[in-house]
């Protein structure tokens, strides 16, 4: 009988999600490391996400060699906001469990709240994006809005969310005596990310982790 192996770190006591995920068969999808927030309290503020404009890295690394033919996010709703609001997404590759060079960028995901889509996964389609096996990757979602109201109202479209505390999200410190350690995710340019992904970035530009982020998911193709 095979047997599931634990991720956790004995050194730190929590868990590594920068560790080989198992492939998924064709067709299906994947994604990262993290627990589901959102999926059993939908429209509620557990699937709100960080607010102001932001760009996150979400580590991901294959266990074999693969290809992906889309992305995207879960909507779940308006959550009464009113602007629209830009998904842009990308990967990047990876360098000492920091983000790097992008490698492509995708496209972006409207949820425009005048004319909100239906509600369910929203996805970037007609991919070929090649990952190969063992390799850490990292996913990008840039979010930013055509106007300020919702931002000034602390609220953001419902989504599908995933949250966790892993140790490598701790290794760049706290900026201050009052920040949070748990992490998910990087942060990065946050109230000042507008359209474009960086060509390249490091270390010295993350500015904090987060505890949730958007919830990227894939297709694997072959």
């Amino acid at each position: 009988m095979p047997f599931v192996y634990s991720t956790i770190s004995p050194s730190v006591g929590v868990p590594d999600n920068t560790a080989p995920i198992p492939l998924c068969p064709v067709n299906r999808y994947m994604r990262p490391w993290g627990t589901d927030n959102g999926v059993s309290v939908q429209n509620s503020n557990f699937s709100r996400h960080v607010v102001p404009p932001h760009l996150s890295y979400v580590p991901f690394k294959p266990a074999e060699n693969m290809t992906m033919d889309r992305i995207g996010l879960r909507f779940f709703g308006t959550n009464s906001c009113v602007d629209a609001w830009y998904y842009k997404m990308a990967i990047y590759s990876d360098e000492g469990n920091y983000p790097k060079n992008l490698l492509t960028d995708f496209g972006t995901i409207t949820i425009d709240c005048s004319a909100p889509p239906s509600v369910g996964p929203l996805e970037l389609t007609g991919l070929s994006q090649v990952l190969t096996g063992n390799t850490l990757y990292w996913l990008a979602i840039g979010v930013n809005q055509n106007a300020g109201t919702d931002v000034a109202a602390g609220r953001t479209p419902f989504l599908g969310l995933i949250n966790g505390d892993f140790y490598q999200f701790r290794k760049r410190g706290m900026t201050n005596a009052a920040a949070g350690t748990d992490g998910v995710a990087w942060l990065e340019q946050v109230n000042t990310f507008a359209a474009s992904f960086p060509s390249s970035t490091s270390y010295s530009n993350v500015v904090s982790s987060t505890g949730t982020s958007i919830r990227p998911h894939i297709r694997r193709s072959a």
